[in-house]
């Protein structure tokens, strides 16, 4: 219905004394108004066309729905007569959206009991989720939730930024539902995040539609049990993509190559479980690259040129495969379960100037090492049970050594002049003297120390007593400081 500015004075007069509720849904022919009543208790005004600015004198108004354009204009509304005043709903509707994005669904619908206004802001936000659990086994009312939702939205020529799908099966009436509407979302919606997590017991992927690599406007890509489309793809338009994360999904070299080349923005990629992939390569135009992770995923070859990198973390059993590759920005390093050799630390000493955390957890490869470095801060060693280490460690800046193995061959730090905490876990199962835990000691003795002792023993092999005398010697060595001490002594069956 068309109306104009002056529509607005008709309806503050005097002739509409009673006038207690008032709708005007999705009238035009007006940018801004002005709107005084005493006796209005009830205002809706819906308009999807454009921003209009109001100012509203209505105290003993009770509640509203204010949708004025996809851009809100400003909404002012004068205090009522005893001075109280609901300033959070008062806020244009981009705003109150932007709050409830920090609500999960269930929290956000709660906010539908405020008032009526409250309702639809709720219903209309930006950011939805659908999760099979909520429904509690009831397939057929889960799938007609996210049907009528997004019909709703799709009827209203609403945005969603945030789109996520989490189900516990995967069947053709979950697969004809999803394929209906993921190409309206990605591609009408404006979606810039995308999260699909099939929890499905059976080993079943669901098929990602190939739409999904063409939303030009997708920041982050969340995919669990899903196969990326195992054909050549034609286009992908992640121009915008700057997080890819894939956890037990199925893709294959030339699928992984066609999405990374085209991220030219991508800064967090974690891949985990991903089966089909037999090469993984990441070059120096991925400029804004910060935090690489891969986990688990078997007979591999890595190839990453990221001068950018400042995370990386392989939890897999992979060789050590940067020898000449320089990551002047990395700060955190995890590695678990590679191939490493003792030329591999000499890699870490000299390509590595800014790294403040190292782990080494259970690799294989190598008896001994030396590390020089004076950015390490975290420093953690892993060993496995074939392993009696030899370590020599140049970290004057230390703030925190952890070591858990057998009793190292030999442990020695140099140059430590900070304070600083060494946790020690030792796990052995053959008897020594105590001479080891003087050299221990004497390697650690400006940290604070924490020791954990674990031995095992066959049944017929009495644990050793603690060698009192070889500890204080002649009596010239000062006691030992240990601030925390746990011993664990068990018998080994066979």
């Amino acid at each position: 219905m068309p109306l104009c500015s002056k529509s607005f004075d008709f309806l503050s007069c005097n002739y509409l004394l009673g006038l207690e509720d008032l709708t005007l849904d999705y009238c035009y022919g007006f940018e801004e108004f002005k709107l005084s009543s005493h006796s209005i208790k009830h205002l809706s005004i819906l308009n999807d066309d454009k921003a209009i600015k109001a100012a509203i004198d209505a105290p003993n108004i009770t509640d509203k729905v204010l949708g004025m354009g996809k851009a809100c204009g400003d909404s002012i509304f004068l205090p009522a007569a005893d001075g109280s005043m609901d300033r959070i709903s008062e806020l244009p509707q981009a705003i109150l959206h932007h709050i409830l994005s920090f609500l999960s669904q269930d929290e956000a619908a709660e906010t539908s009991l405020l008032s009526k206004s409250w309702n639809y802001v709720w219903s209309t936000r930006p950011n939805i989720e659908f999760r099979e659990k909520w429904f509690h086994g009831d397939k057929e009312k889960f799938m007609s939730v996210l049907n009528k939702t997004l019909q709703g939205y799709h009827d209203q020529n609403l945005c969603v930024h945030e789109f996520l799908v989490e189900m516990s099966r995967v069947d053709s009436e979950i697969v004809l539902l999803l394929e209906k509407w993921i190409p309206r979302v990605v591609l009408n919606m404006g979606v810039k995040k995308f999260s699909l997590y099939n929890y499905s017991k059976i080993a079943v992927y669901f098929d990602l539609p190939s739409v999904v690599f063409e939303a030009k406007a997708l920041q982050k890509l969340y995919l669990y049990g899903c196969k990326l489309n195992p054909k050549p793809l034609d286009k992908v338009l992640f121009k915008h993509l700057k997080t890819l994360s894939l956890e037990q999904a199925y893709i294959t070299d030339e699928t992984f190559e066609k999405i990374i080349s085209s991220c030219h923005l991508i800064e967090y990629v974690i891949l985990d479980r991903c089966e089909g992939l037999r090469t993984i390569k990441v070059n120096e135009n991925h400029k804004y690259l910060k935090d690489f992770q891969l986990k688990e995923v078997h007979d591999v070859s890595i190839e990453i040129d990221a001068p950018t990198l400042e995370t990386f973390k392989i939890v897999c059993n992979v060789k050590w495969f940067h020898q000449h590759n320089y990551f002047p920005h990395l700060k955190s390093l995890y590695l678990y379960m590679v191939r490493l050799s003792s030329k591999s630390f000499d890699f870490f000493s000299c390509n590595f100037p800014c790294l403040e955390e190292l782990r080494v957890y259970l690799c294989y490869g190598f008896k001994q090492f030396r590390l020089i470095s004076r950015s390490i801060k975290h420093l953690g060693i892993c060993g496995t049970e074939e392993q009696s280490i030899k370590a020599t460690i140049d970290t004057p800046n230390i703030v925190e050594f952890e070591y858990e193995g057998d009793i190292p061959r030999s442990l020695s730090f140099t140059t430590t002049f900070s304070e600083w905490k060494s946790k020690i876990y030792l796990i052995t199962s053959h008897a020594s003297s105590s001479s080891w835990f003087l050299k221990l000691y004497d390697s650690l003795s400006q940290s604070e120390i924490s020791l954990n002792l674990f031995q095992q023993y066959p049944p017929d092999r009495v644990v050793v007593e603690p060698d009192i005398d070889n500890i204080y010697g002649d009596g010239l060595c000062k006691p030992v400081v240990v601030e925390d001490l746990h011993l664990n002594f068990s018998r080994i069956i066979f």
